[in-house]
Parts: structure tokens; sequence; C-alpha cells
């Protein structure tokens, strides 16, 4: 029953990721040309961006609280998502307000920025709790495959009517994909209610404060992930609120062309989660995060050589395949790095220094744009592009070698008997067992064996531990007695053991 409500779980989160997708669609890329057909100045645009992220900074803080005092997480997705959806409709207002009243727009997005900000760690934290940890990469993977074919669709849309409508009526097609945006969300709460709730574990939670986790950032692996991305989506954040000013404003592109640049990203992204996916779960997510980090670094660069709008496609195809690794990779890290009972806890903190970062980057942004000559560029964007890349680069080149694998992975040494025998382990580096030889179906059967029997754990482990000592007395290795499992932190004794092994010693 349990194993039911569990596969019902993920099917209603793929439910609830479409919806959310419909909404996202119709709305993510087009909150910005809405606010240039309201002829906001450079300054309101990037205001759009560094504003809403500060405000939903510092919601962050107060999530892990929110469920101590509630202890339902679900109904706290459930009556945030409604309320989001909710604020759509006030936008149908906003080109009937006076010029004075036009910053009200900023303040809907804020107020949805915090609601959404408020529900991903939380959101993060159930569906941890409910996604088989030897699933997740697939898992994610194929949800944002999900979510990216549903956002494409729903942009495409989007875009087309906004063509069509825009020289009848400016407003009357952003009208309409706020209304959908409205319904889109409403529905994705929805499906959030019908999802398993598991208690949070409480009990066992540390009660750090976020000073506590700034002390302990550079003593740990998930403080250093923390660091990198914040530094990397404050550099970021320095360009990507003004691509779309550049692209409609600069590049004269209409909503046709617009469209058509976003659609390529969503459609790389789409084909390229899927190959991520089963990449993280083969090599590990700091593979795939270096990735994602170096490619992601060459996109505002790419957007330097040419304003041809072919060759443009082709780099919002290039940047949908990065983005898709560093994103999933970056979320899979968490789920990896940080213990079920303080995910909540950690990962607040982690979007809180996220939305600061932004909201620095962004203001940063507008000042350069507003600071900097034109020179030799079209306009003073392409520079803040330069800078971003330039930025992006030295994050990922200083500080993703710091960052250690957060996963176990499995490596397949020769075709003896002892074919899986090496894994990596947060925090522990490589450790040296016998697991024996068997197939990913056979370990899901034995994972799920060990939750439905506690006393099988010590047998499976007493075996494990002879079949340990066998093993490394068949090889020559001595053990500790008080230290059964032999760590090896070093490739070369690895290679070393493994050519004892084919060779029969």
């Amino acid at each position: 029953m349990a194993e039911d409500n569990g596969k019902k779980s993920l099917k209603y989160s793929l439910y609830d990721g479409a919806s959310f997708a419909v909404m996202e669609g119709m709305t993510a890329s087009f909150v910005t040309p809405f606010a240039v057909a309201l002829n906001a100045s450079v300054s309101m645009i990037a205001a759009l961006t560094y504003v809403p992220q500060l405000f939903g900074a510092f919601i962050q803080l107060f999530a892990a609280k929110i469920v101590e005092a509630l202890k339902d997480r679900r109904k706290i997705l459930v009556i945030s998502s409604f309320l989001h959806a909710v604020l759509w409709i006030p936008l149908l207002l906003i080109p009937y307000a006076t010029p004075s009243r036009k910053y009200l727009l900023v303040v809907y997005i804020a107020l949805q920025t915090m609601l959404v900000q408020l529900m991903q760690p939380i959101g993060n934290s159930l569906l941890g709790d409910i996604v088989p940890k030897y699933e997740r990469g697939r898992f994610f993977g194929l949800r944002n495959k999900v979510v990216g074919a549903v956002s494409f669709a729903s942009a495409l849309i989007a875009g087309l009517m906004l063509n069509y409508l825009s020289p009848k009526n400016p407003f009357l097609g952003f009208a309409i994909l706020f209304s959908v945006a409205f319904a889109g969300r409403a529905l994705s709460g929805v499906f959030k209610a019908m999802m398993a709730n598991p208690e949070p574990d409480l009990a066992h939670e540390g009660k750090f404060s976020i000073f506590d986790f700034v002390k302990r950032m550079e003593k740990t692996n998930y403080g250093h992930f923390v660091i990198y991305i914040t530094l990397f989506k404050f550099a970021t954040s320095i360009a990507s609120p003004f691509f779309v000013v550049y692209m409609l404003k600069d590049l004269g592109f209409t909503y046709i062309q617009f469209t058509a640049m976003v659609a390529a990203e969503l459609v790389a992204s789409f084909i390229a989660m899927g190959i991520w996916g089963k990449i993280i779960d083969s090599r590990g997510t700091k593979f795939v995060l270096y990735v994602g980090g170096m490619l992601a670094a060459l996109v505002p660069l790419m957007w330097l050589f040419s304003h041809n709008f072919y060759y443009l496609i082709a780099v919002e195809m290039f940047s949908g395949i990065s983005w898709a690794a560093f994103n999933l990779s970056a979320s899979n890290f968490m789920f990896d790095a940080v213990q079920p009972e303080n995910r909540v806890r950690c990962i607040a903190y982690y979007k809180f220094f996220e939305g600061i970062s932004i909201f620095a980057g962004a203001l940063l942004g507008g000042f350069l744009i507003n600071a900097i000559p034109a020179w030799i560029f079209i306009s003073s964007i392409p520079f803040v592009f330069l800078i971003s890349g330039v930025l992006r680069l030295a994050a990922s080149l200083v500080l993703l070698p710091t960052l250690k694998e957060a996963r176990l992975i499995e490596f397949g040494i020769g075709h003896t008997f002892f074919k899986r025998y090496l894994t990596i382990r947060p925090s522990e580096g490589l450790v040296f067992e016998v697991i024996g030889k068997y197939h990913k179906h056979e370990e899901q059967k034995h994972f799920e064996k060990q939750l439905k029997a506690e006393k099988q754990k010590t047998t499976a482990k007493k075996d494990e531990r002879d079949d340990t000592k066998k093993l490394m007395k068949f090889i020559g290795k001595d053990i500790s007695p008080k230290k059964e499992q032999h760590d090896i932190g070093n490739m070369h004794e690895i290679e070393h053991i493994t050519e004892e092994i084919e060779k029969g010693k």
C-alpha cells in the first residue's frame, strides 16, 4: 500500500509539474515583454528581477519555522499554490493604471516570488522523502522533460497569440496569458493536494541558525556548493534580466522571433534533461555540474559575436543544453548532500543566498547599463553580457574543483565476480566494500526489502563484513579490527588492487 501511494505520488508530481509548466510557459518569458509594452524603463525592468528576489530571499528564513509550526508540508504547498494563482488576476488591470502606479507590477511579481520561494525548499523536502534515492536522477530528468515539453508548447502558443493580437490590442494577449496562468497554477495546487504527505522528521532535525550555517560553510561540502551557486547566480543575474530588452528593443525582434528564441532553448533543454539525468545516475552530480557550469559561462559571451537571428537560435539551443545540466545537477546535489531531516532548513538557506545574489547581480547590471557607454556595440547591454560571462567562468574555474561527489556511484571494474565494490559516499571519499555482482533491478528489490524488514539490515551488514574480510585476505590486504571498511583515497592503490584481482592473486 505504501509503495502504491508512493507511485501515485510520483504520478501526481508529474501532473503538478505539467500544470505548473502551463503557467510558467505562459508567463515566465513574457512578464518582461509585458513591462516593455508598458514602456517601462530599464531601471524598472531590472527591479522586476531584483526586488522580487530580495523579498523571496528573506521569506526563506521562515520556511523551516513554518514547517515546524504547521507540521504539514502538503498543506503549506497547496495553500501557497492557490494564493499564487490568485495573484495573476490583478495583473489584468495594470495596463489601465496611471503611469505612477505601474510599479504595482513589481509589487505583484514580488508577492508571487515570495510564495514560490517559500514553496521551493518545502516542496523539495517533500519530494526528497517521496522519490527513492536510486531513482532521483531519472525521475527528476523525466519530470523536467515533462515540464520542458509543456512549457515549450505553452510558450509557443503564448508567442503566437501575442503576435496575432498585439496589432489589434496590445494588452488583450497578455490578459489571456495571465488568465491561463491562474488556471494552471490552481490546477497545480489540486495535484499537490493528492500527493502523499509523510511527516517531516523534526525530532532529528539539526536546529542551527543561518549564522551557524555561514560559520560552517567553508568546512562542509554543501557549504562550498552554496558559495559556488551564490557567486555563479550573481554573475548570471548581471545579464539575465536584459536579454529580453536587448532582443525586443535593440535588435528589434518581433514576438514571433522572440518566441522562436524561447522555444529553441526549451526544446534543447527538453531533449537534454533525460540524457543529463542518466549521466547523473552513472557519473554523479559533480561531473554534470562541472560540465553545466563551464558551458553556461560561455552563453553570454556567444551573444557578442553576431546579431544574426539564426546564429542566436543556435546560441539559445546551446544555452538550453547547458542550463539543463546545471539546474538538474544542482537540484540533485541538494538532495544528495543534505540529510533528509535537515533538507527544509538547508535548502531554505541556500535559496536565501541565491536570492540575495540575484538581487545584487540584477541591481549591478541595471547600474552598469546606465553608466557604460555603447562604444563599439549597438547599446551598453553587450558589455554587461561580457562581464557576466567572465565572472561566471571565474566562479566555475575556482570553485567547482572544491566540490566533492555527494552520491553513491557504482564503478564497474573488470569482469570478475567482484565487479562492483567501489563506491563514492558523501563526505567519505572512496570506500572499499564487497557488493557482489547484480543488476540494477535487483539492487532496487534489495533496497525495498531493506525498508520492509529492518532485521535483514543487521544480517546483510554482517554478511558484507564477512565477505569483505575474505576479499581482503584474498588480495593480501589486512583489515584493522576497529575499521572493517577500508577507505581508499588513492586512485593508484585502487588500480593496484584491481590488477591483483584480475590476475587472481
